[in-house]
């Protein structure tokens, strides 16, 4: 049964994800409670810039090693590995400073040297990060994930045990420092199992050319994704105050705690499925869409009639006006989580192609649209573009399977078979 197979792919990624949500939670409280408003703008702000300047640096290398790894065919995967770490770690630094040049805020500027650097071990880090789906079962991969939110944790709670006066610099300071150490463990897991061997050397080679081809069509997609993600963020920190920003910030941030489960599956059917067979990987991507989908949707639901009271509660009155956008992004996480999930029926099965299509369609309505937005409660309309580019990112998504794959529109409400398939997984690890 595809569903039971599912979820035990993904047991450990599942329960990885409960727990580094949690963590993560917490210390989006603390430091929205410590900073303020002004303080978790300039925070967010800097880790923008060097979130995306690290991943786009990447240029789908690790996903082009995994996916030609995983096809059994020979290639000087060390040689690989080395090159693009070097690579993205120093272009990193080049799109992190024209980063820095979206915002005139002179503390950002002030800090320039330390966003460069954490810019380019974001980098290494992410390459690790991505480079750990080798393994099926994803161990290492969950490892790094836990390590970053509990280091994250750690280390602010120890500044807050030791300073009188925290701000946005100590914090991106102890953040770095647990990338660098993020990026230490990367190499030492790659060293001690040797990642880049085990090839069936009676195949034939796989050239360089079609590694970078591989890796720069994944890339188009990963980039379009992220500004898709985040073109909200980056033209609000051009356009906005740093205290909207802030305020933007901890809405989207809180909110994509809703779609931890989407993306912990989407990571386990792409590290199951890379390179190998594609019918199961399609048998598979429906199933996850089915169980995900609508469930999520109706928990966004209850959040979003919640937000009023939750959010004044857990960051205080000052983050009010986090409200609305906050309830606005829970669907769009959903949404773009279902989107994703489909999405990878494109990726693990090599056409990554597209995935690239289906984002420049949906993403050009989106950043034709931006520039008409109201200067007034722009946060708010910001997020309803965010979720009409999720809705048309999804409609593509669909769209591409009768008339590209030749396959039928996935179903969208669990089978009862699904639903049996997973109540006799919980209850087996229930009552043993």
């Amino acid at each position: 049964m595809a569903a039971a197979g599912l979820l035990r792919s993904s047991g450990n990624t599942l329960a990885t994800t409960v727990v580094i949500t949690a963590i993560g939670f917490i210390t989006s409280v603390i430091t929205a409670r410590v900073l303020g408003p002004e303080g978790r703008g300039l925070l967010s702000a800097a880790l923008l810039i060097a979130t995306l300047g690290g991943n786009i640096a990447l240029f789908g290398m690790a996903n082009s090693f995994i996916y030609h790894k995983g096809t059994g065919r020979p290639f000087n995967y060390k040689l690989f590995m080395v090159a693009s770490l070097l690579f993205a770690a120093g272009f990193s630094v080049l799109i992190g400073y024209f980063g820095l040049q979206l915002t005139s805020e002179t503390q950002l500027h002030g800090q320039w040297l330390l966003i460069l650097l954490l810019t380019s071990i974001t980098a290494t880090q992410g390459y690790f990060y991505a480079l750990s789906q080798l393994q099926a079962k994803l161990h290492f991969f969950n490892l790094m994930r836990f390590v970053l939110v509990a280091g994250n944790l750690i280390l602010l709670l120890g500044l807050l045990a030791f300073y009188e006066e925290v701000d946005f610099r100590k914090i991106l300071l102890t953040q770095t420092i647990v990338s660098a150490v993020l990026t230490i463990m990367g190499l030492v897991w790659a060293g001690q199992n040797r990642v880049w061997e085990g090839a069936d050397h009676r195949k034939q080679p796989v050239s360089w050319k079609n590694m970078l081809r591989y890796g720069v069509s994944h890339h188009g997609t990963v980039v379009l994704g992220l500004l898709l993600v985040n073109f909200d963020k980056v033209a609000l920190l051009n356009i906005g105050t740093i205290i909207e920003y802030g305020f933007y910030a901890l809405a989207f941030t809180t909110s994509r705690l809703i779609g931890a489960l989407q993306e912990a599956v989407s990571t386990a059917l792409y590290s199951r499925f890379a390179g190998k067979d594609v019918d199961e990987l399609s048998r598979h991507v429906r199933v996850a869409f089915r169980l995900t989908f609508v469930p999520m949707l109706t928990l966004a639901a209850i959040g979003a009639l919640l937000s009023p009271w939750l959010i004044v509660w857990v960051y205080g009155d000052s983050f009010a006006p986090t409200v609305i956008p906050f309830a606005v992004l829970l669907f769009e996480c959903v949404i773009a989580g279902a989107s994703w999930t489909l999405a990878q029926r494109f990726n693990a099965g090599g056409r990554p192609g597209l995935v690239f299509m289906r984002q420049f369609i949906s993403v050009l309505p989106v950043f034709m649209a931006l520039p008409f937005l109201p200067a007034e409660n722009i946060h708010v309309y910001l997020s309803l573009l965010m979720l009409a580019g999720a809705v048309l990112r999804l409609s593509v998504t669909m769209a591409i399977y009768p008339l590209v794959l030749k396959e039928t529109l996935p179903d969208v409400l669990p089978t009862v078979e699904d639903c049996k398939a997973v109540f006799r997984l919980l209850t087996r690890r229930s009552f043993g």
